[in-house]
């Protein structure tokens, strides 16, 4: 469709008229919209542009604007975040409605008065409060989605991107994840087997031998998702179980590489571990008041009810502290990192496998998670020393 202009001349003087040009299945077709007598040309030329640019990108009539605060409350919000992820709703609202966060800085303000200077100011006094340059992304990241829309219902002149677009931002901290040695892993084990902690056992297992699961597939896992034979085994990862306002939340996995198949080895560590925690399953459902269903990962006493993610995390942090005060306390997402990192020290482990088993879609992705190998790197530095002194 195109828009252009026609001189049309008649007995009362000189007119112009808009020819809207359509071509449908290989027919053209043409309407036409006369303007009033002692129209200008260059006022002509000036409506068929904006019909023209409207034809192409919509209504560029801005609205009234409107407040910033009123317009996530009343419009944003109710309208706009319905089909997001249960989490990251909820990440959005606490942005938002948190002290010093986006409703505090930018509640008082228009839609139109929000400009670069506005935002520069906020993350530069977010710099000075100490919030991190990740933090500080988040934030903007939300504040360009709602001005977005806010531009997509003509409360903001329609324009190639939002002031957003060109914040100064810190740069981020480089703050990397850390990693378990292997021989570290084997101690995290047999301590768990030692005192009888299946979870913990289950969880260090699965995550640093078998496909580095996040705590969200942890707490989703169920037994139907687990087959043990001896021509086969695998874990199926297909769900995951969120925790928002203290509600339970069964979603699809994190991403779309996160739903996937992870062979085990059969008769090997993880099998054997898998094997006995179903043994143990079968037992506890016939005690009364059961209510672990068919859960994986299950309180240690009655009612065995199944852990969320943020009581996988807690037991962790605490089976670490009593029962292996002697490693570092990292994050239960760095038995994830060790994954990765075990993998990559694995001469011939193959790349496809790991971002395969990992759930990730490229080999950029599972790389992040491959942390500082210094023996391996010594081991390498001594071939070259060797070669050297070898040579003739």
């Amino acid at each position: 469709m195109s828009f252009y202009i026609e001189t049309v001349k008649r007995k009362s003087g000189t007119r112009y008229r808009i020819v809207r040009d359509i071509t449908r299945d290989g027919r053209r077709s043409r309407t036409y919209h006369s303007l009033p007598a002692g129209t200008t040309k260059d006022t002509a030329k000036k409506i068929c542009c904006e019909m023209n640019l409207n034809a192409e990108f919509g209504d560029f009539m801005q609205k009234k604007s409107m407040l910033f605060r009123e317009y996530v409350e009343d419009i944003y919000f109710p309208k706009y975040t319905l089909y997001l992820s249960p989490t990251t709703k909820q990440v959005y609202i606490q942005m938002y409605k948190t002290k010093d966060g986006v409703r505090d800085s930018l509640g008082h303000y228009t839609l139109t008065e929000i400009t670069v200077e506005v935002l520069q100011d906020m993350v530069n006094r977010y710099v000075k409060m100490g919030k991190s340059p990740k933090t500080i992304r988040n934030f903007l990241y939300f504040i360009s989605a709602v001005l977005k829309q806010a531009m997509s219902d003509n409360y903001i002149k329609r324009q190639e991107s939002t002031a957003c677009a060109f914040v100064r931002l810190p740069k981020p901290s480089g703050v990397e994840g850390n990693a378990y040695t292997i021989g570290q892993v084997k101690v995290m084990l047999e301590r768990a087997c030692q005192t009888q902690n299946r979870a913990m056992e289950l969880l260090v297992a699965i995550c640093c031998l078998a496909g580095g699961l996040r705590r969200s597939e942890l707490a989703g896992l169920r037994w139907e998702d687990i087959v043990l034979d001896k021509d086969g085994a695998y874990i199926k990862v297909q769900r995951s179980i969120v925790q928002v306002n203290d509600q339970l939340i069964e979603k699809e996995t994190k991403t779309k590489s996160g739903k996937r198949t992870i062979p085990l080895a059969v008769g090997g560590t993880v099998y054997h571990i898998l094997e006995q925690a179903r043994k143990e399953h079968m037992k506890l459902q016939s005690k009364p008041g059961f209510k672990g269903g068919n859960s994986v990962f299950l309180m240690n006493h009655a009612p065995y009810s199944p852990l969320t993610p943020m009581a996988l995390y807690k037991n962790f942090k605490r089976f670490i502290e009593n029962d292996c005060p002697e490693l570092p306390n990292y994050r239960l997402h760095d038995l994830r990192h060790t994954y990765f990192t075990l993998c990559s020290n694995v001469e011939g482990f193959s790349e496809l496998s790991m971002i395969g088993t990992g759930g990730h879609s490229t080999v950029q992705s599972s790389k992040r998670y491959q942390h500082s190998q210094f023996e391996k790197m010594r081991d390498d530095m001594q071939k070259l020393d060797d070669a050297f002194a070898q040579a003739q």
